[in-house]
């Protein structure tokens, strides 16, 4: 969180991407989590575990689990950095944006998934 302040408030950065990608394996393994149980060693759970409300959100949906999943978790990343920090809610208010966003590894096109938040 401080090297994302650092660049918004001391740099000016107007704008903040937070960038899901295609064949994401986090992302792949908080599905399995949201629709196995499944459990992975050392760091790699609690790495995945913010991701997987996104997974539980998306499980059925329509399109590909995965990167339904993908999207969700970069949106919903947005909206929580717009309000977990003090420093991020102030600038928001005045001029910075908060993007969500995914980029396709494979050739890689991208684009913005959600708006302002």
């Amino acid at each position: 969180m401080g090297t994302v302040e650092y660049g918004a408030e001391v740099l000016g950065s107007p704008l903040l991407v937070v960038l899901g990608h295609e064949k994401c394996g986090a992302v792949a393994a908080a599905c399995e989590v949201a629709t196995k149980n499944a459990t992975f060693p050392g760091s790699i759970g609690p790495m995945v575990r913010p991701i997987v409300p996104a997974a539980t959100a998306m499980r059925g949906k329509p399109g590909d689990f995965v990167d339904n999943t993908v999207r969700e978790s970069a949106r919903r990343t947005a909206q929580r950095l717009a309000v977990a920090s003090p420093v991020l809610s102030k600038l928001v208010r005045r001029k910075l944006k908060i993007v969500a966003a995914r980029y396709d590894l494979d050739d890689g096109k991208g684009g913005v998934s959600v708006r302002n938040t």
